[in-house]
């Protein structure tokens, strides 16, 4: 059989004989190789190569393709679709995006190699968690109406926020981020509300209001009576005016309201300076231990303001339920009773609820900074 070969190449030596080999390895790449194509030398006694410069060459054609996507979770295209050619057992890479507030989530029918006529590879990208919109919602005082809003979404995605539908408030003020598009920052969102009885109001008043009888005082406009009666003749520096749907005018003396008659304006007063009221003003003193102790008895999820002295300038905050030491109290000539408190404020007796002396904490009380 060799020998019939060796005869044909002789008589045909222009005859080339190419074969193609395809390996399978997973360094593949497309490889022609060709049998050498002998020529009778001059002497006829030995046969000579023909040179590698003139043998064609071979094309390998694709016979694999496979088309990579980009979509959302929600079936939306981020990019043109990519397309890779190759021949089956041949490894391939692909482009893998990034993109604006997305991550890759999954990859669907992930494959590294070119296995199949045709294949489809599909990244699927999720956009990134933003920070929350935190809605509030306050009355005048400052109150919680409503547990405050948590609103959640994805970074760049839109959100609105909404008023409270109440029949006893209305909206008086809000941020202007009440519509906006979610961040990498936390966003809050205020909405305040003034009580639908009232009308109108003049808030941050820093005139004085001197009193021509007995008054009596309110929690609330018109609403909850407080038990002792204010003196004649005693002034009261006024925080805002409003009027009532029955057109009824009122003071806040600061935590507590009035009504506008047996009112008279006061142009100039001076705040007495020192923090305790001259002795004169005074009946008696009475000194009650520093272990005395009483709860705040206001309104319930409401706080009450203290004073430097009483009858004197605002001063804290403190909350319905809170527990207070006590260091002493004094009675005025009025016989009003007030308590000076651990922070050296001051406070009317009918807002506190004294407890016995031996009542049981389960935890010492913090003192007051």
């Amino acid at each position: 059989m060799n020998f019939l070969k060796r005869l044909k190449a002789f008589f045909n030596p222009q005859q080339q004989v190419a074969t193609a080999q395809l390996p399978m390895g997973p360094d593949y790449q497309p490889i022609a190789r060709r049998r050498p194509i002998l020529l009778p030398s001059p002497t006829r006694q030995a046969y000579l190569p023909i040179s590698s410069q003139h043998q064609p060459s071979i094309h390998v054609q694709p016979d694999s393709f496979v088309i990579v996507f980009y979509f959302t979770e929600t079936g939306e295209r981020l990019a043109k679709p990519q397309i890779i050619s190759g021949v089956r057992g041949q490894a391939f890479k692909f482009t893998v995006h990034q993109f604006d507030d997305y991550y890759i989530s999954r990859i669907e029918n992930y494959h590294g190699y070119f296995v199949y006529p045709r294949a489809i590879i599909q990244l699927i990208y999720a956009q990134q968690p933003a920070a929350p919109v935190i809605v509030f919602h306050f009355d005048e005082n400052h109150h919680l109406l409503t547990p405050p809003e948590y609103l959640v979404g994805q970074l760049g995605q839109h959100y609105e926020t909404h008023f409270l539908d109440s029949q006893l408030y209305r909206v008086q003020h809000v941020t202007t981020n009440q519509v906006g598009h979610f961040s990498e920052q936390t966003q809050i969102v205020t909405y305040s509300y003034r009580p639908r009885v009232i009308r109108w109001a003049n808030r941050y008043l820093t005139g004085f209001v001197r009193l021509t009888m007995p008054v009596t005082s309110y929690r609330e406009p018109g609403k909850a009576a407080l038990a002792q009666q204010l003196p004649t003749n005693t002034i009261w520096r006024v925080y805002q005016k409003v009027q009532t749907t029955d057109r009824q005018t009122w003071y806040d003396l600061g935590g507590q309201w009035i009504s506008t008659d047996h009112t008279e304006r006061v142009e100039y007063y001076q705040q007495p300076k020192q923090q305790v009221i001259a002795a004169p003003l005074f009946q008696q003193a009475a000194v009650i231990p520093g272990s005395r102790r009483a709860v705040v008895d206001f309104i319930p999820q409401c706080s009450l303001r203290t004073w430097t002295q009483p009858y004197g300038d605002a001063a804290n905050y403190l909350q319905h339920g809170q527990i207070v030491n006590i260091i002493h109290g004094l009675i005025l000539s009025n016989n009003s009773v007030w308590y000076e408190l651990e922070d050296h404020t001051w406070l009317e007796e009918h807002y506190l609820r004294l407890l016995s002396a031996g009542h049981d904490f389960t935890s010492p009380i913090k003192r007051l900074q």
